[in-house]
């Protein structure tokens, strides 16, 4: 046994200990990717569930007063929300359908989905980071890149989410509203 690896085990090789040194570094290594995926999915669900949840949290409030209990409005918020899910899905099933049957209307129906899915939640991730700069530095080059920069990559990843033109919901938060958009684009096509 080598002096250089102090924490080898007494009476391990040098081939014995570099495997094990090897495969504990495999085994921290693919740890890191399991929480760092995990990190990703919840980031990913916090984006496609979060605004809409807000919109919906915002309008049961609006709805029902502030002195309704708070168990309730979050009832009305959960309804609120699957109800915005099931209206994008409708209208991505639109989509869907309109351009199976190449119908150039199909671009309404997307253009409301992205204004929906993807503007208004990005503008909001702006507001949020425009907050977070004094009055005073809200006029510099880095605060309009770095609050337009967010806009842009949140638009894009949550297009990427969505996925508007295609007819896949990989999420089984996207697949809420799924079956009400298949049945919507087997009506486009008849």
């Amino acid at each position: 046994m080598s002096y250089d690896n102090r924490d080898a085990l007494p009476g391990e090789t040098d081939e014995e200990y570099e495997v094990l040194a090897r495969k504990e570094s495999q085994a921290a290594m693919g740890l890191m990717f399991g929480i760092a995926s995990l990190l990703f999915f919840v980031l990913k669900i916090a984006v496609i569930v979060g605004i809409s949840f807000y919109a919906g949290f915002v309008l049961s409030q609006n709805l029902l007063g502030e002195e309704t209990r708070q168990f309730r409005i979050l009832g009305f918020a959960l309804l609120f929300t699957y109800l915005i899910f099931c209206i994008i899905y409708f209208f991505k099933g639109t989509v869907i359908g309109l351009r199976a049957k190449n119908n150039k209307l199909w671009i309404l129906p997307w253009a409301f989905c992205v204004l929906i899915s993807c503007i208004i939640p990005a503008l909001v991730l702006k507001a949020i980071v425009s907050s977070m700069f004094d009055y005073g530095e809200q006029q510099g080059a880095f605060y309009i890149g770095l609050t337009w920069g967010a806009f842009i990559i949140c638009s894009l990843y949550i297009y990427g989410i969505y996925q508007f033109k295609t007819h896949a919901a990989e999420d089984p938060v996207l697949e809420l509203c799924f079956g009400i958009e298949s049945i919507f684009i087997v009506a486009c096509l008849l």
